[in-house]
Formats: structure tokens, C-alpha cells, sequence
């Protein structure tokens, strides 16, 4: 009788999965050799670099070994730059396998984006180190990033665990309501303290308001709400939201953006300015008689919108300068005399959130002054470059971008980071043409030949001006200013130039790269922001032509999907055309 079989071990879960992209079968067979050894490694082999692309995206690889001669060098440099230009695929370490002889690649793969570069072919030690080095650097980096998007997961279990434990306790579930109300207060800070951190990455005023407006409301179940910001005696309704009014994502914010409310008693808000005190009422239409404000009813007359309970805290900074008033509208958590007020706690809450945020307010509010100079300065060289021209562009990029982030499931506040960079950017997008003479910006008429060679150096003109700082909106407006005129097809323009307007020498061939940048060699905010920017420009008057009808602006954009525009923008476009022209019917004017 033969002994029973012995259960085999089961294979460690692999740590390191690699990509190897070669078409040369000897190659891959040795590579798979030197790391088939070490089970914690998974190997994927492409042949060509196409399916490479895919295959990053559907077997997420950490780490990619890509062949410096698959199919000559210049195209594996292009794949190199392909994946670092990838949102998806930007952070993947790449190792490039070259020769001993090709040592003066070296520098250009490495300017392109490679982690690493080794000679082929390597002790196999040495290779399995590499990678495993790699891999477990990208893992490192995908955990803090999964950490970072945990943050805005807690946030709504904290509310929804906030929510239920405040309807148990109004059920006359556990006694112990005391110790509940203190775990959830301090839980509360903590989510404060976290969202702190998050909002001190946001530059983007606009974007920051609507953030501050909805965890404001969020944390004391407020049904609506609006930050005003001051202007001299007068406050502006800088950011409003209203669930009760709005569809589900919807903000308020264009429609009210013109109302203004005097600094005085005349309004809770406006008397809250004035005062630099906190006001809490429970019901805005049955104040007592004492108080020395007056409720402003013009909103819900406007709106047919009934208020009730209102807090309202000034947003004052060191200086004890008011910068404007957070306020908040109907709290939508009963109490237990059958009221819906809010409580002393959300006061504290509020104060607390409302100290935090004035001081990244004011931050954000310097970084919008210095880009709104940047424009003005644009705006008055050009015509063409009116304020909502800019404002338009902006708003059109972030519906396309938010609709691409769908696609793929990008949430979270990165993708909030990569919104707040992309709509400053397209603001600044021909701050360029600050550079350019007046006798080509102001004519009254199409250029010749040389004046447009001229006028296409507004896109390195405005690169540069982002040239020396090293923040990621310093180079997202980099990549924007000076990729937006590129075509999907290679016909546009600067091309592969660097910021001074000389032609990059191609390392493989070592001539100039001819042509303009095609398809996802273009960063995807570029393609977006020229995507949107064309759009408006043919749907408005210019000093050489008039404004195209909707329909013809349409069939434009349709005929040039895959020659001028990216194909799958262009879907977007009109997937999301309703809400283009939202934006647009919001900054009408030229």
C-alpha cells in the first residue's frame, strides 16, 4: 500500500508581477528562466507594443521590462513615454534591457521616464533584486495612494455611523448617550483634521469652496447651504448648494453667482459679517423681536425654497479680518423635542471648521489673485481672450474630465487634485500670448504665413513661464500651455520642442523629431483643454469671422474625431453636451 500523497505547499501569492515587452523570443525565454526561480515573481510576456498598452491595463504589472530594440528604439522610447503619460500607468517603474554599447541612450531613456536601466543580459540575482525593488516601491506607493482614498471612504461611514447612532438613540435604544455623543464628537474632529489635509492641496478657489460647502454640510445634516465671500460692504454669493432644489451632484453656484447681500442687519449673513458673531436661530421666519437682524426672505422667493434653522459663522482670519460668512440652512437631524435645530455641538463643530478653513481660504484666495493677473494680463493683450472665453474653456474641461474619470472609476481626492490643477490650467492656457506683439494680436483680420509661425509661440512663450517651479500645477499648466494646439493626427503644432523652441534631438536616430506630437503622446489635460477651447471658438464671434450655429460647431467637432480630437473626448463631448451648454448659457457674454 502506497503512503497517502502529500498535500503540495501553495504557492506564495506573487508580490512582483512583471511585463516583459520584447519581440525577440530568445530574450524572453532567458528572462523567464532568471526569475522563474523565485515564486513571489509572475511574469507576462508581450510582443509588441500595442498589446503591451493594453496588457498594463489589465494585468497591472509593477513593475514593466521593456527591450530597447523592439522594433527599433525610438518606438520603445515612445511606449516608455506613452505609459508615463497615462494616468493609469504613470507611477508603473519601468527597466529598460539595453546594451553595453548603447550607454549614450542612457540619458534619453531616463528622460523619458525609466526607473531603471540595465544591460542585457544580467546575472540573474541582479535582475531579481531589480525587480523585486521596483515592485515592492510601486506597492509602497499604491498603499499610501489607496490610503489617501480611504480617507473620503471614512468620511461617509463616519456620517453614515454618525446618522444611525443618532436614530437609535432617538428610538431610546442605549442609555449610555453620553459616551456615544463624546466617541462621536472626537470621531468628528478627527475627520476634521484629516479633511485639513486634503484641503490644503486644493489651489483651485471654486473647487475649494464647493469641498468646504459640502463637508460643512455634511457634518451637521444641513439641507443647504452658501459661503459668501466679502467684497468691500457687500457680501457675494461665492458657492451655494441646495439638496432639496438641485439633482443629485448639481450645484446652485451659477445661478445665484450675480446675488449680493449688503454688510448690515438687514440679513443673518450680512449681520454676521458686520458683527464677526456666530448666529443660530431656529426659525429664520419666527425671530424674536431682540435680535438685531432681520432675515433676507429674497432667496426663498426666488427659489421657492422654505428656511428654517440657519447657522451662520463669520470666516475671519489672524487679523481678525472677515473674509466672508459660511452658512448653513435647515438641519435635517430631529431633536428630541421633534425640532430639527442645530446644536450647540454643530456650533462647535462649525467654528472649528470654519478657523481651518479661513486660513486655506486665504491661501487659495492669493494663488487665485496671481492667476487672475496672469489672465487680465492675457485678456487685455488679446481680443479673443475674454473672461468667459476662459471661463468657458475651464468649465467645458472639467465636464470632459469628469466623464473620462467615470469611465474609469477615478474618484476620490486625487481625482479632486487632478480636477483643481486641470481647471487652473485651462484658464492660463494661451497665457502666452502675453508675448506676442499687438499688431498680430489686435488685427482685425487673418494672419499670413509668418505671423502665424509668430503667434504659435505663444505656446512655448507660456510654457516657460512655469519653466522653474517644480509643483504638479506648475507642470500641469506646463503641459497644457504648451500641448494644447497638438492634433491626434501629428499636424499641429509646437511639436516635440523644448521650452527655449528648439527641436528635441531624437537619441536614436539623432536628428530633430519632425512633426507635431500625435495621439497619447499629447498629456490628456492638453487634449482636453484644445479640444474644449476649438469648441468655443467656433461657437463664438471673432474679429475674422462670426459665430457658427450650434449644429455646424457639432458637425465640425464630429468630422474631426481621430484627425484633429481625440476620439474618445469627442464621445464625451456628446455624451455630457447638456451640460456644455450649461456652462456656456452660464458665461454667456462674447
Amino acid at each position: 500500500m502506497s503512503p497517502p500523497e502529500q498535500p503540495k505547499p501553495a504557492l506564495p501569492n506573487p508580490t512582483a508581477i512583471v511585463l516583459l515587452v520584447t519581440s525577440d523570443e530568445t530574450l524572453a525565454s532567458r528572462v523567464r528562466a532568471m526569475l522563474s526561480p523565485d515564486r513571489t515573481i509572475s511574469l507576462h510576456a508581450s510582443q509588441s507594443i500595442g498589446d503591451a498598452e493594453i496588457e498594463a491595463l489589465e494585468i497591472h504589472p509593477t513593475v514593466v521590462l521593456l527591450d530597447l530594440d523592439l522594433r527599433g528604439r525610438t518606438p520603445a522610447l515612445d511606449l516608455l513615454r506613452r505609459l508615463r503619460g497615462r494616468a493609469e500607468t504613470a507611477n508603473l517603474p519601468v527597466i529598460v534591457l539595453g546594451n553595453a554599447e548603447e550607454t549614450q541612450l542612457r540619458a534619453a531613456v531616463f528622460d523619458a521616464g525609466a526607473a531603471d536601466y540595465i544591460e542585457k543580459l544580467p546575472d540573474p540575482i541582479e535582475l531579481r533584486a531589480r525587480v523585486k525593488t521596483q515592485s515592492e516601491a510601486f506597492n509602497a506607493r499604491a498603499e499610501r495612494n489607496d490610503a489617501v482614498a480611504a480617507i473620503g471612504r471614512l468620511q461617509r461611514q463616519l456620517r453614515d455611523a454618525t446618522r444611525e447612532a443618532e436614530e437609535a438613540r432617538l428610538r431610546g435604544g442605549d442609555p449610555s448617550e453620553a459616551g456615544k455623543d463624546a466617541v462621536q464628537s472626537r470621531s468628528k474632529i478627527d475627520a476634521l483634521t484629516r479633511l485639513g489635509v486634503e484641503l490644503s492641496r486644493i489651489h483651485d478657489f471654486h473647487l475649494l469652496m464647493e469641498r468646504i460647502l459640502s463637508e460643512a454640510r455634511a457634518l451637521v445634516g444641513a439641507d443647504a447651504g452658501t459661503i459668501y465671500t466679502r467684497e468691500g460692504d457687500a457680501l457675494r454669493f461665492a458657492f451655494s448648494q441646495n439638496e432639496s432644489l438641485e439633482q443629485p451632484g448639481r450645484h446652485s453656484s451659477t445661478r445665484f453667482s450675480s446675488l449680493v447681500v449688503p454688510v448690515s442687519a438687514r440679513s443673518i449673513a450680512g449681520w454676521c459679517a458686520m458683527s464677526g458673531e456666530m448666529v443660530n436661530v431656529p426659525d429664520a421666519y419666527q425671530l424674536d423681536p431682540s435680535v438685531p437682524f432681520r432675515f433676507d426672505q429674497s432667496y426663498d422667493a426666488v427659489t421657492g425654497y422654505r428656511t428654517r434653522s440657519v447657522i451662520a459663522m463669520p470666516l475671519r482670519n489672524a487679523s481678525d479680518v472677515v473674509l466672508g460668512v459660511l452658512q448653513l440652512l435647515n438641519s435635517n437631524r430631529a431633536s428630541p423635542d421633534g425640532t430639527s435645530n442645530f446644536s450647540h455641538e454643530d456650533e462647535r463643530l462649525v467654528e472649528h471648521f470654519a478657523s481651518m478653513a479661513t486660513v486655506v481660504i486665504e491661501r487659495a484666495q492669493l494663488t487665485e489673485s496671481v492667476i487672475l493677473r496672469m489672465i487680465r494680463m492675457a485678456e487685455v493683450r488679446d481680443p479673443a481672450e475674454t473672461g468667459q472665453h476662459i471661463e468657458r474653456v475651464a468649465g467645458y474641461s472639467l465636464v470632459i474630465f469628469d466623464e473620462w474619470a467615470r469611465r474609469r472609476g477615478f474618484e476620490g481626492p486625487g481625482f479632486e487634485r487632478q480636477r483643481d490643477r486641470l481647471r487652473i490650467a485651462a484658464k492660463l492656457h494661451d497665457v502666452g500670448k502675453i508675448g506676442i506683439s499687438d499688431a498680430i494680436l489686435k488685427k482685425p483680420g487673418r494672419l499670413d504665413p509668418d505671423e502665424v509661425r509668430q503667434m504659435q509661440q505663444h505656446t512655448v512663450i507660456g510654457a516657460r513661464l512655469f519653466a522653474d517651479s517644480p509643483t504638479q500645477f506648475d507642470e500641469t499648466a506646463r503641459d497644457v500651455v504648451l500641448n494644447h494646439h497638438e492634433r491626434w493626427d501629428g499636424a499641429g503644432y509646437p511639436g516635440y520642442v523644448d521650452l527655449d523652441g528648439r527641436p528635441i534631438v531624437d537619441p536614436a536616430t539623432g536628428l530633430p523629431r519632425a512633426g507635431g506630437k500625435r495621439g497619447e503622446d499629447i498629456p490628456l489635460f492638453a487634449r482636453i483643454v484644445g479640444l474644449a477651447d476649438v469648441f468655443d471658438a467656433l461657437s463664438s464671434r471673432r474679429a475674422y469671422k462670426d459665430a457658427w450655429g450650434e449644429d455646424q460647431v457639432l458637425e465640425y467637432v464630429r468630422s474631426e474625431s481621430g484627425r484633429h480630437f481625440d476620439p474618445e473626448l469627442v464621445d464625451i463631448l456628446f455624451a455630457r453636451l447638456d451640460e456644455v451648454r450649461a456652462v456656456r448659457s452660464a458665461h454667456m457674454g462674447d
